[in-house]
C-alpha cells in the first residue's frame, strides 16, 4: 500500500522525544517495516494519513481520507468534527477517545483504534532506593496532565520531609518560571531520547494523574523500563497492565479548562494520588516486583509492528 503522511510538518525532520514526534516516528518505521511505501504529501498515493489536530490535515483528490486524532475530553473544539466528518475513517490510539467521538462529539463516520507502542529503547531496568527515593512527573506544561495533584499530593503523603523522598518534574515551557521547590526539583530542559530514557532509570516511581489523555506515552513507556507507574486506569488503554494497588480513582466531571478541551474530563481523586505516593514508597520492593513481571507481556502487546499490522492490514479488509 502507499500511505502519503499529509502533513505541513516534514516527518522525516520531527523532534522524536515529544509523544507526536515519537510516534510519528515508530509509525513511518513500522509501515515500512511492514513493506509498505510511505512517501509525505503526495497526491498520487492511494491513502492520505494525517497525524494532527484537524484544522491542519490536507488531502489530495481522491485519496482514501484517514484523519488520525488523540483528544482528551468528550467534546471537540467548534468546527473539527465537521471536518473529521470529511474522511472516509478517523482513527484513534484510545478505546476510550473512541467511543467518545461517536458518543458525545458528533463523529459520524467509522471510527478506529490503532494504538501507540513502545520500543525496545525503553529497556526494563531492577532499581533499588539508596539514600533518597525519586518520584518523576512528565508533562507539567500541560494543565490537564496533574503538575498541580501531584506537587500538593506530594507535600500532603511526606508532611515531614527532609529530603529523603524527592520530586522530580519534567517540563518543556518557557513560561514556567519558578524555579526549585524544596524537595521538588524543576527540569525545564530538552533532552535526547537517550537522556529521556536515562531520566526514567534514574528514578522510582512514575506519578501521572492526568485528567485525560488521548492515549497518554509517558505512563507506557514508564512501565516498560519497570517503574512503578502511579496512574488513572479510566482513561488508559493499557489499564490491564498497571498495578491495581497503584491505581487512582477518577469521576467524571465538567472540564476546568472548556475553551482547551470542552465537555467532560476524568477528575482524578486527590485523596488517591496521596495514598499511592504514599504506598510505593513504604512498599517499594514489591511495587518493583509487579511492575518488572509485567513488561514483557506490555511489551509484546504494545510493539509498534504488531500493533500498525493489525491496524494496516484492517484497512486493506475494508478496502477491499
Amino acid at each position: 500500500m502507499r500511505i502519503s503522511f499529509n502533513s505541513p510538518i516534514d516527518p522525516l525532520n520531527i523532534e522524536k522525544t515529544n509523544g507526536y514526534g515519537y510516534a510519528t516516528d515508530r509509525m513511518l518505521t513500522s509501515l515500512e517495516n511492514l513493506g509498505h511505501e510511505v512517501t509525505h504529501n503526495d497526491p498520487h498515493a492511494e491513502v492520505g494519513f494525517c497525524f494532527n489536530q484537524p484544522q491542519h490535515w490536507k488531502f489530495y483528490g481522491d485519496q482514501y481520507r484517514i484523519g488520525y486524532h488523540p483528544w482528551e475530553s468528550t467534546l471537540l473544539k467548534d468546527g473539527w468534527a465537521e471536518i473529521m466528518n470529511e474522511c472516509d475513517e478517523i482513527w484513534t490510539p484510545s478505546p476510550l477517545i473512541a467511543s467518545w467521538y461517536k458518543e458525545y462529539a458528533g463523529v459520524t463516520v467509522p471510527v478506529y483504534v490503532y494504538e501507540h507502542g513502545v520500543d525496545d529503547v525503553w529497556s526494563p531496568v531492577k532499581r533499588t532506593v539508596d539514600d533518597k527515593f525519586h518520584f518523576l512527573h512528565v508533562g507539567a506544561e500541560a494543565s490537564r496532565k496533574g503538575a498541580r495533584e501531584v506537587m500538593g499530593g506530594f507535600r500532603r503523603a511526606f508532611p515531614k520531609n527532609k529530603g529523603e523522598v524527592q520530586l522530580n518534574m519534567k517540563i518543556i515551557s518557557n513560561g514556567w518560571q519558578i524555579g526549585n521547590i524544596r524537595n521538588i526539583n524543576i527540569l525545564n530542559t530538552r533532552l535526547s531520547l537517550t537522556e529521556l530514557v536515562q531520566l526514567y532509570h534514574d528514578n522510582h516511581a512514575f506519578v501521572y494523574p492526568s485528567w485525560g489523555e488521548g492515549f497518554g506515552l509517558t505512563p507506557l513507556q514508564a512501565m516498560a523500563t519497570g517503574m512503578p507507574t502511579i496512574t488513572v486506569p479510566a482513561w488508559a488503554p493499557y489499564a490491564p497492565f498497571l498495578d491495581q494497588t497503584l491505581n487512582i480513582g477518577s469521576s467524571f466531571a465538567n472540564t476546568p479548562w472548556p475553551q482547551l478541551h470542552p465537555g467532560f474530563m476524568l477528575k482524578p481523586n486527590e485523596d488517591d494520588v496521596i495514598d499511592r505516593m504514599r504506598w510505593v514508597y513504604d512498599n517499594y520492593d514489591a511495587c518493583v516486583g509487579v511492575a518488572m513481571n509485567k513488561v514483557d507481556g506490555l511489551k509484546e502487546w504494545y510493539n509498534w509492528d504488531r500493533l500498525t499490522k493489525v491496524a494496516f492490514d484492517n484497512l486493506e479488509q475494508r478496502r477491499k
